[in-house]
C-alpha cells in the first residue's frame, strides 16, 4: 500500500460564510411547468391505437354490465309476459343510451387531462346516470 505524504494532502477550501457580499442563498427548487402533453402521460392514456383498441373492449365490457344492471333494475316487478310485450322503441332507446354513455364515459376516463378523481366522478356519472335512465326507459316499455 503506498502513502501519500500528509504535506501533499490539503482540504478542501470551504465556501465564505452567509452574509459576505460573494454568498448567495442555494436556488430553490423549481418545478417545470406542466406542459399537459400527451407524452407526460401513462402508456395507456396517450392514445396510440393498440391502446384505444384496448379501450373500446373495455368500454363495450363496461357497456354490457350496465345493460344487464339496466335490464335487471328495470325489469323487477314485472311478469314473463310484459318482459315478452315490451316495446321496441323505451328499450332501443335505454340500450343505445348505456352503450353510448359507457364508451363515451371510459374514454373520457382514460383521456381527460384532468386527477383521477375528477375522471372517476364523471365516469359513474355517465355510467350510473345511463343506467338508471335505461332502467327507467325498460321499466316504462313492459308497463
Amino acid at each position: 500500500m503506498h502513502r501519500v505524504p500528509s504535506d501533499r494532502v490539503s482540504a478542501p477550501q470551504l465556501p465564505p460564510p452567509p452574509g459576505v457580499p460573494g454568498w448567495t442563498a442555494p436556488a430553490a427548487p423549481v418545478a417545470p411547468p406542466r406542459s399537459g402533453s400527451l407524452l407526460d402521460r401513462p402508456p395507456w392514456r396517450q392514445g396510440r391505437p393498440g391502446w384505444a383498441l384496448l379501450h373500446v373492449a373495455i368500454a363495450l365490457g363496461i357497456a354490457t354490465v350496465a345493460f344487464l344492471v339496466s335490464v335487471i333494475l328495470g325489469m323487477i316487478g314485472r311478469t314473463q309476459t310484459q318482459m315478452d310485450n315490451a316495446d321496441d322503441g323505451p328499450v332501443a332507446i335505454g340500450t343505445f343510451l348505456v352503450i353510448g354513455a359507457s364508451i363515451v364515459g371510459w374514454f373520457l376516463f382514460a383521456y381527460l387531462d384532468r386527477s383521477l378523481g375528477r375522471r372517476w366522478v364523471l365516469f359513474g356519472l355517465l355510467v350510473g346516470g345511463s343506467c338508471v335512465v335505461a332502467a327507467i326507459l325498460f321499466s316504462v316499455a313492459s308497463a
